[in-house]
């Protein structure tokens, strides 16, 4: 995985706007495992132990970095979470592994404690991409139930839950 830490602009908090046009690759070869949101939500509540709109926005933001940087999963994506070891902010950690199959065994998942909503994924061929939760959206997590905030993740078209640039060569 590329080192972040030479990147001067990493000690800045950055702004991320969204590509509104980006079009998103759903072409099942670079989509290798289940992409029903409905069964990866299952698992990764399997392995985090209980559901939460961390875990839910981590699925998410995981496959939409497969769809952004053309990838199958698993061994061709590496990812860097910002999001620290702290719950409930750290659970977007393994939504991240049960989104885009990166983990922390294979070596292809570090996390910093930059505590941050934040993940930088790295591709094939050196494509890069950020993405992070948009802070309304983590705003709102304070507000109702862990079952109404993972419900309202869950169905938040992409743009509105996240802030992304277009992948970098």
């Amino acid at each position: 995985m590329a080192d972040r830490s030479m990147n001067k602009d990493m000690d800045k908090d950055i702004d991320i706007d969204v590509e509104t046009n980006v079009e998103l690759d759903t072409d099942p070869q670079f989509v290798e495992h289940d992409a029903n949101l409905d069964v990866l939500i299952e698992r990764g509540v399997a392995l985090h132990g209980h559901l939460g709109p961390y875990l839910v926005c981590g699925i998410r933001m995981g496959r939409l970095a497969l769809q952004l940087l053309r990838c199958r999963g698993y061994s061709d994506i590496s990812a860097e979470s910002d999001a620290g070891s702290t719950p409930p902010l750290s659970c977007l950690t393994d939504g991240i592994q049960v989104g885009c199959g990166c983990t922390t065994g294979k070596g292809n998942l570090r996390v910093t404690n930059w505590c941050r909503p934040r993940v930088w994924f790295i591709g094939p061929e050196g494509r890069t991409v950020t993405i992070e939760i948009r802070p309304e959206v983590v705003a709102s997590f304070r507000t109702g139930t862990l079952e109404q905030a993972s419900q309202s993740v869950k169905t938040l078209p992409l743009e509105e839950l996240f802030q992304w640039n277009p992948p970098s060569d």
